[in-house]
């Protein structure tokens, strides 16, 4: 059986500030180191792009397929590329993903069966990516998930029949640790680090990764927590609603952390273990996400509190917030989301889904 592979290029990039598929790594581009590591596993390999040509330049031996469906996040470009590929099934995994092991695609694929996705079972944020081998049956749930803006992995795989690969069974496939592995250039950071990681990978296109630059891994991972900050005007509560979010997402399968800046100090709350040293710092490298409180304008992904008769009006500009939540109805002068902080259901939904599209 041929097998395939998709490598997910058409996402915005926006934290990164630049095309991640042509960052420089290695001797080559992101995207070319990806392809030359694997093409000698995938007989076919194809790049999810925004649009048909974005790296035609490169003059790589793959097949490009355009977005269906623009802007809607890795989602469409699975969607798009089960619908345009010539085979039953494929893996797909994003182009920010460069130590990913080729064994890793071709043990999902083996797995598939008569299942519509075969995917590593483990904390959310491995479910929450787009790694996996998906079959063509899954095209309509997928269409009708873009349709109804349902864009988290967690939801599609509910809805699919979806089939679960232990660690245990990839580590025997590839060695490689899961986390490095699954390692995501999301920011500038991500990047750097993973240059770094890429330096003392002997050899480069190993699958025993043998990483010499550190002594603990876990210092690589310290950056790769999704953040989200919520800011406020000064005199705001906001510690009474994070803490009504973190039981509704504990219960979605998200380990929290969440952090609280007062004066020059930094409460630290939800630790999964006894507040050590150590387990601080593994806390929010093991974390799936970090909520913080209080951290001012210069914040990432700002959500901003409102309340009716003390704060009725952001202080922050709209385009610098991913979210208002407010206790009356506020209507943005943009399509800010604006939710009730009277409905953290819907809060927690929203969240999800922004940790999807990331």
């Amino acid at each position: 059986m041929e097998n395939a592979l998709v490598i997910l290029c058409g996402g915005n990039s926006t934290r990164m500030g630049t095309d991640k598929a042509l960052l420089p790594f290695g001797d080559t581009c992101l995207i070319e180191y990806l392809v030359r590591k694997f093409q000698p596993y995938f007989s076919r390999i194809y790049l999810s792009v925004k649009i048909k040509g974005d790296y035609s330049h490169l003059k790589l031996p793959v097949t490009e397929i355009p977005d269906i469906y623009p802007n809607q996040g890795p989602m469409s470009g699975i969607f798009s590329g089960l619908s345009m590929i010539d085979e039953e099934c494929a893996f797909f995994m994003s182009v920010d993903t460069p130590f990913l092991e080729p064994k890793t695609g071709l043990a999902l694929l083996s797995e598939l069966g008569d299942a519509d996705i075969c995917t590593l079972e483990g904390k959310a944020s491995y479910l929450e990516t787009a790694t996996a081998a998906y079959s063509k049956n899954c095209i309509t749930t997928i269409g009708k998930c873009l349709l109804l803006h349902q864009l988290t992995f967690n939801t599609l795989r509910e809805k699919c029949s979806t089939r679960y690969v232990t660690e245990a069974a990839i580590a025997e496939a590839a060695p490689t640790p899961i986390d490095i592995q699954y390692y995501n250039l999301d920011t500038r950071d991500n990047y750097y680090h993973a240059l770094r990681i890429l330096s003392g990978i002997v050899p480069p296109d190993s699958s025993q990764a043998l990483i010499e630059y550190f002594k603990d891994t876990r210092d690589l991972f310290l950056h790769t927590t999704p953040v989200i900050s919520f800011v406020a005007k000064p005199g705001t509560i906001m510690t009474p609603l994070i803490e009504r979010l973190l039981p509704l997402l504990a219960r979605e399968g998200l380990k929290v952390v969440h952090l609280i800046k007062e004066d020059s100090s930094v409460v630290f709350k939800n630790v999964f273990f006894e507040p050590t040293l150590e387990n601080l710092s593994s806390s929010l490298s093991g974390a799936d996400l970090v909520l913080t409180e209080n951290f001012g304008a210069d914040a990432p992904n700002k959500i901003e509190i409102l309340q009716k008769y003390w704060s009725e009006t952001p202080l922050s500009d709209e385009k610098d917030l991913i979210a208002v939540f407010a206790d009356f109805p506020y209507h943005a002068e943009t399509t800010l989301p604006v939710f009730d902080l009277n409905k953290p259901k819907n809060i927690v939904t929203f969240l999800r889904e922004y940790l999807g599209r990331q």
